[in-house]
């Protein structure tokens, strides 16, 4: 309940909401089109593109995840955690081959002017059962983070945290998306390097740090890299990692870009400083696993809370890891709430343009069910496997390949997402786990271009015009 929060903590945290409410909201008048709502009028600087893209990918569930297998698992995470960092820049380099695309307001819309509207709703509907299951997970991280700092075993905070993304996201479109990004870069910014500053002057002697890297074998690379099922996971999951996704608000930051060199530049710095900051989160795990081994997952976070934090420092470290979560959900609400418009109503009731209206109404009706989600689902993690599995093996082979320079036909194209849809079905059916991504985006490969090749399909690889 509120009453257990100290009126320190209160007031950092209710002004922290305040003022992102304020200045999401007051940008809800300049939009006029989908355009505006999508883009925002593409006149970002790239420092405030660099700014939303890490808030966008800087999660909050991210940091726990960090946080809790760096500890457990250490190189075995820290591997495939490097992938993230590799993404970022490789969708930096192909950046500059997509000027072609820089005019979409979707990544549906792209797909969509290339093979047709099958394949623009398709991609809309897949997108927008991935975003909303990540939005439950940020959601349910707000949940975890009031419960553990303050106690509040209430869903009152819970709503009131996530409404106020729900509001200036359908209100403001991209640009109350963007702003409050930036207020929340700042904030996530500031409390994750002073944490890992008190937890550092807690250990005694900093000798201790390399004694306990050296008495776990997960720290040492010749341990780690071999031929065991362990090390083969953490290669897959780094491939995943790596593998550029186009996820609807990555590609949607790409096209806010003034153009490929600025979207280039803003993914290279991008990624420097989401590297750096996943970097810190691991150093508070290694820095908590020398104060502290031994401890369940779970257990992790509240000794944190518990040893390092008391009056004001919690409201600060709430206001920092909620800002975690909400500048991730807000961007994939302000995506999914163009896909629903532009490419699923539009072309679906054949108008001639997507309504603004009809994205704030869906924002609110995704935000909320996210949110119901949340609170009464327990078992999230499956919901958002299943729904990144159905999104990556059905669009992320043809939208590469195509930024790639490879064209086919639409029949084509489809033959290879039923592919990766069956493969994903039959993969969880045989072996009931979430390492059907890589091989379901594998049959989708293989089946795209076998059909193409096989059938003597037009199109084939073509020369990118790369701007530099």
């Amino acid at each position: 309940m509120l009453a257990a929060i100290h009126p320190l903590d209160l007031g950092i945290l209710i002004s922290f909401l305040a003022v992102t409410l304020v200045v999401g909201l007051n940008y809800g008048k300049q939009i006029k089109t989908i355009q505006d709502y999508a883009l925002g009028g593409k006149n970002f600087s790239t420092s405030t593109l660099v700014a939303t893209i890490v808030a966008t990918f800087a999660s909050g569930s991210g940091f726990f995840v960090n946080l809790e297998n760096t500890y457990t698992s250490g190189l075995y995470f820290l591997i495939p955690l490097s992938g993230m960092l590799l993404q970022l820049w490789l969708n930096g380099r192909l950046a500059i081959r997509m000027g072609e695309f820089m005019n979409h307001v979707s990544v549906a819309e792209a797909m969509g002017s290339m093979y047709g509207k099958t394949v623009q709703i398709i991609t809309a509907l897949s997108g927008i059962m991935a975003k909303t299951g990540f939005m439950a997970i940020q959601f349910k991280i707000i949940a975890r983070v009031l419960v553990v700092l303050f106690n509040m075993e209430s869903h009152l905070a819970t709503i009131m945290s996530a409404s106020i993304v729900i509001f200036y996201s359908a209100f403001g479109g991209i640009k109350a998306v963007t702003f409050t990004d930036i207020l929340q870069f700042f904030t996530f910014g500031a409390v994750l390097p002073a944490l890992a500053l008190v937890i550092w002057n807690s250990v005694k002697n900093s000798s201790d740090i390399t004694a306990t890297l050296a008495d776990y074998p997960m720290f040492h690379l010749s341990q780690v890299v071999g031929w065991h099922p362990q090390f083969f996971s953490a290669v897959g999951l780094l491939l995943y990692a790596t593998i550029p996704h186009f996820q609807p608000e990555l590609f949607q930051r790409i096209a806010m870009a003034r153009d490929p060199i600025q979207a280039r530049r803003a993914l290279t710095y991008s990624a420097a400083i989401y590297f750096l900051i996943q970097l810190i989160i691991a150093w508070i795990s290694i820095l908590i696993l020398v104060e502290h081994p031994g401890l369940a997952k779970e257990h992790i976070f509240p000794y944190i809370v518990n040893k390092y934090t008391y009056p004001g420092i919690k409201g600060v470290l709430g206001a920092g890891l909620i800002a975690l979560t909400m500048s991730t959900a807000d961007s994939s609400l302000n995506s999914i709430s163009v896909m629903f418009a532009n490419d699923f109503i539009k072309p679906l009731m054949r108008k001639s343009h997507a309504s603004v209206a009809t994205a704030r109404a869906f924002s609110f009706a995704s935000g909320f069910f996210a949110l119901f989600l949340a609170l009464y689902n327990q078992d999230l993690l499956k919901l958002v496997l299943l729904s990144i599995s159905l999104y990556m093996p059905i669009f992320s082979v043809p939208m590469l390949l195509a930024v790639l320079g490879f064209r086919t036909t639409t029949r084509v194209v489809l033959r290879g997402m039923s592919a990766g849809f069956i493969s994903v079905i039959l993969w969880s059916f045989f072996f009931n786990n979430a390492d059907s991504i890589i091989p379901s985006m594998g049959a989708n490969l293989a089946v795209l271009l076998a059909s193409h090749y096989l059938l003597g399909e037009p199109g084939g690889w073509k020369k990118v015009t790369l701007i530099k």
